[in-house]
């Protein structure tokens, strides 16, 4: 099993890994009636995203997509393009601004912690040094709160609980995502 490729969310100015979700509306390829295969063993759904924070709300910004039956589709009217020099040459929708309707909550991480990383599924909020928690109503932004502090009393929990638990149960809490899961 491989790590996987995060959705991806900038927030004034730095980038961070999604490593918890609770809610409903984030933008999916299937929105836009295109069902994506695998793009490679990091990628099992076939696609990852980036979006943006600002005080306007959540939007998405850029998808990538890998294989799809019948053909990609417009997302805004932008059809995906294969970046200049990408080495893998994924179609990747580029210069979206696409409000999402998402309500509910985002846990997001920056500064991984080397020591604290799992080879499989997500990354888990106690192996970052910085986390957020995201409120949102609407894909518009309700609160942040930054609990690094916190987190940092459970730094390493999940690397821990993965090495030691019965294999079924580590390998599903690891591509999960779901906010309680540490």
């Amino acid at each position: 099993m491989t790590s996987q490729i995060p959705d991806t969310f900038l927030y004034e100015g730095e980038e961070y890994e999604l490593v918890g979700l609770s809610g409903e509306g984030l933008v999916i390829p299937q929105d836009y009636g295109m069902q994506p295969q695998m793009l490679h063993t990091a990628c099992y759904r076939g696609f990852y995203s980036t979006y943006e924070i600002t005080n306007e709300g959540l939007f998405l910004t850029q998808m990538v997509i890998g294989e799809v039956e019948g053909g990609h589709k417009p997302i805004q009217g932008i059809m995906p393009e294969i970046p200049p020099g990408d080495k893998y040459g994924y179609p990747t929708y580029q210069g979206l601004k696409l409000l999402t309707p998402f309500t509910g909550r985002i846990r997001l991480g920056k500064d991984l912690i080397r020591d604290f990383y799992i080879h499989m599924g997500y990354q888990k909020g106690s192996a970052f040094e910085t986390l957020l928690d995201f409120s949102f109503e609407a894909g518009r932004v309700v609160s942040v709160q930054d609990i690094s502090t916190e987190n940092a009393t459970k730094r390493g929990a999940f690397k821990e609980r993965f090495e030691t638990c019965e294999v079924t149960q580590s390998i599903e809490a690891a591509f999960s995502l779901d906010m309680d899961v540490e």
